[in-house]
């Protein structure tokens, strides 16, 4: 059953979704987690519906004692998993463009994610940023506690960490793109964007060169093309990592957690427009 950590995700959704419909959540529920979870466990065949009916969801639908008393233990696990505190802000943290505080962080951690990667499979030594796009960032972290489910909110897809490689004139196009597109999260670089132009690039405080080669970790979405994103699909190469981003995000919140730390990222500008 490779699929449990989508599983769990939709069925957290479902439940949001369907909180003010009584006892026909419940039915719905079960159904569902038997359906899914025969499909997450058979690989050759991809599931397809021979007819569907349009069933209206109010709270006339009585309740099932029978239904709820199956359902109940798997909801209790389900809704513990997601309510586990894992760490602690300083400051509600919102994702918008050019890039805030919270884009900094996730940008941050993919790049350090990033690096071990790159020692683990022994990649050549070379200049790394990460670039994460805002879209992606589907909700804020509120001051205070994090829970598993706040995260899960923030990032609520199954996108892996990708490491591609480009030239400089590649970067160039890539900061380009992202100025033109109101900014999005970057870690290890800054540049101005102005009158449609790319100005003083930087990567890791260095000055951007054209012939030389760059890493840039980043998700499997934006790799192969995803919110315009074709420079990246012309990497010379490409390199994905078996760790999901929203998995990197709760593995280095706790880690913060670990080491006594609450999470107060920089909200520096990287992408200045102007």
């Amino acid at each position: 059953m490779q699929q449990y950590p989508l599983l769990l995700h939709f069925f957290i959704v479902l439940k949001e979704k369907m909180q003010h419909f009584g006892g026909f959540k419940n039915v719905l529920f079960i159904l569902l987690l038997a359906g899914f979870t025969s499909i997450s466990c058979q690989q050759r065949e991809k599931p397809r519906f021979s007819s569907s009916e349009v069933i209206e969801l109010d709270s006339s639908i009585a309740a099932s004692p029978q239904v709820e008393s199956y359902i109940s233990p798997l909801r209790d696990s389900v809704e513990a998993i997601m309510n586990e505190i894992i760490g602690q802000t300083k400051k509600e943290m919102f994702p918008e463009r050019p890039g805030t505080a919270l884009s900094n962080f996730i940008a941050d951690l993919i790049r350090d994610a990033a690096k071990r990667e790159i020692q683990r499979i022994s990649k050549e030594n070379l200049p790394l940023i990460s670039v994460i796009n805002i879209n992606g960032l589907r909700a804020p972290l509120p001051e205070g506690n994090i829970t598993v489910e706040n995260i899960y909110s923030l990032m609520p897809f199954e996108n892996k960490m990708v490491i591609l490689k480009l030239s400089g004139e590649q970067v160039t196009q890539l900061f380009n793109h992202i100025g033109t597109s109101g900014g999005d999260g970057i870690a290890g670089a800054t540049f101005t964007f102005r009158n449609q132009q790319v100005l003083h690039p930087e990567i890791n405080g260095n000055p951007l060169k054209n012939k030389q080669f760059y890493y840039v970790a980043t998700s499997d979405y934006l790799a192969s093309g995803g919110d315009h994103y074709t420079i990246f699909t012309k990497a010379s190469e490409k390199h994905t990592s078996k760790h999901k981003i929203r998995d990197l995000i709760i593995s280095h919140i706790r880690k913060l957690t670990n080491q006594g730390r609450i999470i107060n990222p920089t909200d520096e500008k990287r992408v200045i427009l102007e």
